[in-house]
């Protein structure tokens, strides 16, 4: 063998391995969530100065034949009358978390273990209401949630306070097809959103856990009994500054700070907000039937569920037993009861005029 025919030998290359087919799909299904991890955080950037174009459930809607309609608004076109409204009907310590109310989570879950197969109560604060609908959709499942509570911190974070409350006002649904609030104002009180009364804000705000359900133009007696708490606590978030994050200082607490020597003030107390009925039109329906027991496994997905929640129900009361009628005593029939003035529509205050 000469030196010419050495140089061009080419050493024996080793042979290919064969990859498992298993291996590139997992390969192939990180990249993809990689991907829609980061299209989900550029989406958030877009929004933060760019109008939502629809959510999924505009979708949905669209897809079982109603007529969506929506008209994004800016918050400087909404009035703040609907602000203080859904704060104090949905989230009262909106400017204060940092997207997820802990506190209240907690509580819900001491609620629901309690009363299991019960009414449920929720702990869901704006900024997680504003995140499901804009990047997810409605119903539960581990990667939702999940999702959800992420997001709620990144638009925290990127958006703000201001910018969450304009987005949600913008996304949220009030039944029929309307999404948004100049679309609901001008469909239920033939108005702009700028121009929502007090009472025309409570309203909306009253049929936001179930806009299907009940009407806001048309409220039936426990819409108009939840209006009424809705502006009772109306009164509290704009004296106490709980909407300066969104309307500025102007909605600060105008009441005189004590001085050092002076007792503190009192915590101000909200109204309850009225028990939605189990039977009739304004019911939402039968209760879901009960979820197995968690174990200490479950911990989390119990968290997510509870945070997820988005209707506070209060307790109900103990059922009384029944007695049979033989041992009921017999008592003397009850005089007619005196007639006294129905009182007044949406839970007004009581007016009382000197003599």
């Amino acid at each position: 063998m000469n030196d010419d025919t050495a140089n061009t030998t080419r050493p024996p290359q080793k042979p290919k391995r064969n990859v498992p087919l298993w291996r590139h799909v997992l390969v192939r299904i990180v990249q993809a969530g990689i991907a829609i991890f980061l299209l989900f955080h550029l989406y958030a950037l877009v929004l933060r100065v760019l109008p939502a174009p629809g959510t999924i459930l505009m979708t949905q809607r669209g897809m079982q034949g109603e007529d969506v309609r929506r008209d994004w608004t800016s918050l400087d076109r909404i009035s703040p009358n609907l602000v203080l409204a859904v704060i104090a009907s949905e989230d009262a310590r909106f400017c204060e978390h940092g997207g997820i109310d802990w506190d209240a989570i907690e509580k819900a879950r001491e609620y629901n273990k309690k009363h299991d197969g019960k009414k449920r109560r929720g702990g869901s604060t704006i900024s997680q209401q504003t995140a499901k609908n804009v990047f997810f959709w409605n119903g539960g499942g581990m990667p939702r949630k999940a999702g959800e509570a992420w997001m709620t911190y990144v638009i925290e974070a990127v958006w703000g306070k201001r910018r969450i409350m304009e987005v949600y006002l913008n996304v949220a649904e009030w039944g029929d097809g309307l999404f948004g609030a100049e679309a609901a104002a001008q469909a239920r009180f033939g108005k702009s959103a700028a121009d929502l009364s007090k009472l025309e804000a409570a309203r909306l705000a009253a049929v936001l856990p179930s806009p299907n359900k009940w009407s806001a133009d048309k409220p039936g007696p426990y819409v108009r009994k939840r209006t009424g708490s809705i502006m009772s606590r109306m009164r509290v978030v704009a004296n106490e500054g709980y909407a300066a994050c969104v309307l500025g200082d102007d909605f600060r607490s105008t009441l005189p700070k004590p001085e050092k020597a002076d007792a503190p003030r009192p915590e101000p107390v909200f109204e309850d907000l009225p028990d939605a009925p189990d039977e009739g039109e304004e019911a939402i329906g039968a209760p879901a039937e009960a979820e197995p027991a968690l174990n200490e496994n479950d911990v989390l997905n119990d968290v997510l569920n509870s945070a997820d929640e988005t209707f506070n129900t209060e307790p109900l009361p103990e059922p009384v037993p029944e007695v049979p009628a033989e041992k009921l005593p017999i008592q003397a029939p009850a005089a007619e009861p005196v007639p006294t003035d129905p009182p007044a529509d949406e839970g007004a205050p009581t007016v009382l005029t000197p003599e």
